[in-house]
Order: structure tokens, then sequence, then C-alpha cells
């Protein structure tokens, strides 16, 4: 019941004394409450010059009058409770590092580029960013780990197409729910996988290379760096679109599937284009194709799978930044605006330039989930048409 509501001809004299002295002392409690924080200095100033207004406004305007009104009871008490933790979040965060969780091996692709990230972030943020490894799983065990770690904003994690879009239908049974679980913060990575071949396999182009699979059906090898990765789908994709019918050798990893390649033991496979390195240009394996819809800056002699005659083919590699659901929401827009003010700078940009990257879209929290959406809806039919799913 509100001071408001009692103060008719029902009232007795004593409950509405009772209820004036009550809002009296706890508004003059929460004044000199205010003025204590105050001495106190750094943002409990800050927070008690915005509390202080409210908290006088309450009463009414006549004085001598210790009675209430409901509308400014109300004002002042939402300011009171509301406004404290978000000042004091926005003021005080990071006040000490933050963990990244990557759910993949040191020195992969995902592992190199966060670590770079990590340290242009750290910057911005004006605390360091400590890259921890937690491979295993095609990124489960690690993200498991993150989205189990207290939702204070000081521990965030990495996520890819795998972990997003790919696992949960990969694995069926695994134990969390991206969309459910997570609250994306944004992109970090886009780029393009390639199609390379081993260097003594004799064809020119792409369309040679679907021309010799189909002549010797189930004869052609194609490795990947293991089963559910992006390469390994991202040829189960080629393989539908050009109705041809290849062997599929997963490896532990893109440096063991090179190696094989290299040396003739595998035909073909896609990867990332991060973990080219020098090869075609040592003449170790050769490049025929990348799977975006456009030609890449670092290879720009090689055309894309659409044109070489798969026109709807198209395949990004992606990577991104999230946090566990729940954190609270000023320190969200604190990383999401970290996030724009590094994918800005211009070493961040050269970064990703030099090794084949694009520039990153600045995308909202809606048009995230839509992208993550989008994808998963790919590569679910993909995996469902592979049998590839481990159930």
């Amino acid at each position: 019941m509100s001071t408001v509501d009692v103060l008719d001809s029902r009232t007795s004299p004593s409950t509405l004394c009772c209820i004036v002295v009550r809002w009296n002392v706890f508004w003059c409690i929460a004044a000199m409450w205010c003025k204590k924080l105050m001495e106190r200095g750094g943002y409990y100033r800050d927070c008690c010059t915005c509390l202080l207004p409210p908290v006088q406004k309450a009463f009414i305007r006549q004085r001598g009058s210790l009675i209430l009104k409901r509308r400014e009871f109300s004002i002042g008490a939402c300011a009171t409770i509301l406004s404290l933790p978000s000042i004091a979040l926005a003021n005080k965060y990071p006040d000490r590092p933050i963990k990244l969780i990557v759910p993949f091996a040191a020195g992969s692709s995902p592992d190199t580029n966060m670590r770079f990230f990590a340290h242009e972030f750290g910057k911005v943020l004006g605390q360091p960013l400590v890259v921890e490894n937690r491979p295993g799983a095609n990124g489960i065990t690690g993200t498991i780990g993150a989205l189990g770690s207290p939702k204070d904003g000081y521990s965030i994690m990495y996520v890819n197409a795998n972990t997003l879009a790919i696992n949960p239908y990969l694995f069926p049974k695994q134990k969390y729910q991206p969309l459910r679980d997570m609250t994306l913060l944004g992109m970090t990575s886009l780029g393009a996988n390639i199609l390379v071949t081993r260097p003594t396999l004799e064809v020119k182009n792409v369309a040679e290379l679907i021309a010799l699979a189909k002549a010797k059906p189930g004869v052609l090898s194609m490795g990947s760096s293991g089963t559910g990765t992006t390469g390994h789908l991202s040829g189960e994709l080629f393989k539908e679109m050009a109705k041809i019918d290849v062997v599929h050798v997963p490896y532990k990893g893109s440096a063991a599937a090179y190696t094989d390649l290299t040396a003739g033991r595998v035909d073909f496979m896609f990867d990332n284009l991060v973990s080219l390195g020098t090869q075609e240009k040592d003449g170790r394996v050769k490049v025929l194709a990348v799977t975006t819809a456009e030609r890449n800056g670092i290879l720009p002699h090689v055309p894309t799978l659409k044109e070489s005659g798969l026109k709807e083919y198209e395949v990004l590699s992606w990577g991104g930044i999230a946090a566990p659901k729940g954190i609270p929401e000023p320190i969200v827009t604190a990383l999401r605006e970290a996030l724009d003010k590094v994918k800005q700078s211009p070493t961040y940009v050269d970064y990703f330039k030099k090794i084949g990257g694009f520039m990153l879209p600045s995308m909202t929290e809606a048009q995230l989930v839509s992208f993550v959406q989008a994808e998963e809806k790919k590569w679910s039919a993909i995996i469902k048409k592979s049998g590839a799913a481990n159930t």
C-alpha cells in the first residue's frame, strides 16, 4: 500500500502518523548514506551526485509536510536502487586482467589470430587479456568450460562456425546451445577457405579435378584437419555440388593433413587460408580455388569456386567473441564498444589484410544472431546429408 492510498477519511491518525514517520526516517537515512559515500570519492561520488536530487525531491514541496507523493517516491526509489550498480560497473570495469578462452590448440589459426586480437583488445580496455587454450572435442571442451565461468565479464570466449553453427548438429548430445547460453559480442575475423591439391595431381583447375573424380569414383582422397571442421564440411559441400564420390581422410589438425598432402598420400583438401603459409610459393601444393564469393587479395590469381562453375558455392571462415549469458548489461556494452574500436584500428586492419582477411562488418546483436542462424541452416543440412553427425 502506498502512502497516497491511505490518505483518505478512513485512515486513523495513528496509522497516518506511523506511515509518515517511517518514510521520513527512510529518506533521512538515504540522504545521510549518499553524503557519506560522496566523501569516499571516485565512482561513489558520481553515483551520489546523481542520487541526491531525486532523494531531496521525494519530499512534497509544501514546507513542513512529511507526506510523500506516489510519483516522486517512485522516482527517488528507482534511482536509488537501479542507478548505483550501473554507474559503478560502468566506471569500474575492468579493474583486473580478463581471461580469453580459446577452445582450440595453441598454434592453430584461431589461436594465432586471437593472440594478436587479445593484445589490441587489452590496449583499448586498459587491462591485459590472458589467452587460455582449452582444446578438445572440436571446441566443445573449452566452450563448456567458458560457459561455466562467473558471469562477471572477466571470462570471455572465442567462438567460430564450429562452436556456434556446426557442433550443435555434429554433436546433438552436447551440453550447450549457443544462442540460448551465450551473449554474442561481435566478429573478430572474416576470411576464406581454399581448395588445394598435392603438387603431382595432374589437374590445373577445379573443372579438371571434378572431371578426374567423376572418371575415378571412390578413388581420389580428400584430407581435412578433422571430422566436422569447416575444412571437412567445405569438402562435403563441394562433393554434393560437384556430384562426385571421393574418400574423406580426417587428420588431427591442419599440419598433419598438409604433411600427407605434400607427400602425395592424399589428393586434395579444403582448409583455412591462414594455414597455407608459403606452401604454394614453395611449390609444395597447388591452390585451385577460394571458397568466398570474391577473390582474395593475397591470392588474386586464384579463382573462386563460383567462377569455377559451382555457382551457389560460398563458405566463409569467421570467428568472434562471446560471453556467458547473464553478465551485466553495462559490461556487455563496454566490451562491444572496445571491440568496435579494435576493428577500426589501422594495426588490426593491416594485420588481417596481410593474412587474407576481409573488412569486418559492424553488426548489432540481432544481426549477429541472424548470421549464426543462417550458418546453422547451411551446415546442419550438409551434416545431415554427409552422415557426419556423431549420434
